[in-house]
């Protein structure tokens, strides 16, 4: 076949094109691989992890079943009627708050995404039991458990939230008067 030397200089630009953008790929490969396995590497915060070590470490068999952590229903009523200065931290959105107050005189409304702010985490008094809750109870658990890590001691779940205390409540179990 018969090529002209124009022919034969888009080959050749061709050949350096296909080989320029085969460096690429394989620069972007060992960049790609590079950054993966020192992020791997580094994929977790050392210094939490063995704060989190030490604060599970406690958590065996015999300790947790018997923790007062999950407070039924029930039993945080005994416990207010018993002890009035327990102070509830409600970690409910703003919103939740307004369409439903507890009127319990010692509670405090902090939205999970504010609690571990200072100026939250400064309002909550020490030389107290503390009851954390939410609608349910899924957000008052880590945020109770938080609490205990970052040094809180006495602190407690409503179990089921508000839901748990609407379902036992009556005006024999109202805590208010």
């Amino acid at each position: 076949m018969w090529r002209t030397p124009r022919t034969r200089l888009n080959n050749q630009n061709n050949t350096r094109t296909m080989e320029n953008q085969m460096k690429k790929n394989t620069l972007i490969t060992l960049l790609a691989t590079l950054t993966l396995s020192v992020t791997s590497a580094s994929a977790y915060d050392a210094q939490l992890a063995q704060k989190m070590d030490s604060f599970y470490e406690k958590m065996t068999f015999v300790p947790l079943s018997q923790s007062t952590f999950l407070l039924e229903p029930e039993a945080f009523v005994a416990e207010v009627k018993k002890d009035p200065s327990i102070v509830l931290i409600d970690v409910r959105t703003p919103q939740e708050q307004a369409f439903i107050k507890t009127g319990y005189p010692h509670t405090l409304e902090m939205p999970l995404e504010e609690l571990f702010e200072a100026k939250n985490l400064d309002r909550i008094p020490t030389d107290k039991r503390i009851v954390v809750f939410c609608h349910s109870g899924t957000r008052a658990i880590p945020a109770a458990i938080s609490l205990k890590m970052v040094g809180f001691k006495n602190i407690h779940v409503l179990k089921n939230g508000i839901v748990g205390l609407a379902s036992i409540s009556s005006p024999k179990t109202c805590i208010l008067k």
